[in-house]
């Protein structure tokens, strides 16, 4: 265990011994062949306390040795702390000098990597929200599909353009994260690590709940939601804008992303009014 008092508090408490000492020095004549007036009593402490021992002053008894011994004791022990903390302040400013150099330096890679993750943040949010919606509807007549295909195959085919695209923004962020690695500090590293691994947990119910409506069989499709993962992610992309204001501006989404608990709503809401599909939701929460 690190024992620190701040300079500051050291030199106080330096001063209040010395005149503590004085005091008593002067409130006990009987201590030296002649008493003594205040002011030698304060010189003696000093004298004392930095352990110059001019010898100009002598006790006479034994408690007054004692005395003198204890504070010449003190003044070494709280010199020492003193310089103690001396190199610990200076030990902080040294480490916050590089710690600044350093964020300068690496800043830039871990905007990047901030700026994609939030990218790919609203790029799947947005894919999820369309992918679980149950009654989201493509129109049968606007895109050439046959005449055979049914709205639920329709849809299949909908959802199926939203998670298109993620699979290569998913690898292509894992690969930005592993190459600015070592750009990465001990607080945005497993943060990053964290929504990687949630992310993959939702692009696989993407694509489940995608393979759930191409499905002619009309057989029952259960699967499993993780809430717990979106809600965590939610809180990395967010404490990626805070550390990152700037991705605001850089990544401006032209739909509204819907929050980890709205996402839940329409999960919750598939699972009432669709008679193929079961998402169990996973959650540290109690609803």
């Amino acid at each position: 265990m690190n024992f620190y008092i701040s300079p500051r508090n050291t030199g106080i408490l330096y001063l209040v011994l010395i005149v503590l000492f004085s005091v008593i020095y002067w409130c006990f004549p009987k201590f030296w062949i002649e008493p003594l007036s205040f002011i030698e009593s304060l010189y003696f402490s000093i004298v004392t306390i930095t352990t110059l021992g001019y010898g100009d002053i002598t006790p006479k008894t034994d408690m007054a040795r004692a005395l003198t011994a204890l504070e010449s004791l003190a003044g070494i022990f709280i010199i020492g702390i003193f310089l103690n903390s001396l190199a610990h302040v200076y030990a902080e400013k040294q480490n916050e000098l590089l710690k600044k150099q350093e964020n300068e330096q690496w800043r830039p890679a871990r905007l990047l990597v901030a700026r994609n993750l939030c990218r790919f943040h609203q790029t799947l949010f947005n894919a999820l929200r369309y992918v679980v919606q149950h009654d989201y509807n493509v129109d049968l007549n606007g895109h050439g599909f046959p005449k055979n295909f049914s709205q639920r195959q329709a849809n299949a085919w909908g959802k199926s353009v939203f998670i298109k695209p993620l699979d290569n923004d998913y690898e292509e962020l894992k690969k930005l994260v592993e190459y600015n690695n070592v750009a990465l500090d001990s607080n945005i590293q497993p943060k990053v690590i964290s929504y990687i691994v949630n992310a993959k947990d939702i692009i696989n119910t993407c694509k489940f709940v995608t393979d759930a409506y191409s499905d002619n069989q009309n057989g029952r499709w259960v699967g499993s939601y993780n809430y717990s993962g979106t809600d965590e992610m939610e809180k990395i992309y967010f404490e990626m804008l805070e550390m990152f204001p700037e991705i605001t501006q850089l990544e401006k989404s032209s739909v509204s992303i819907l929050s980890s608990k709205e996402l839940m709503e329409l999960v919750k809401s598939s699972n009432e009014n669709s008679d193929f599909l079961d998402l169990r939701i996973i959650s540290n929460e109690q609803f």
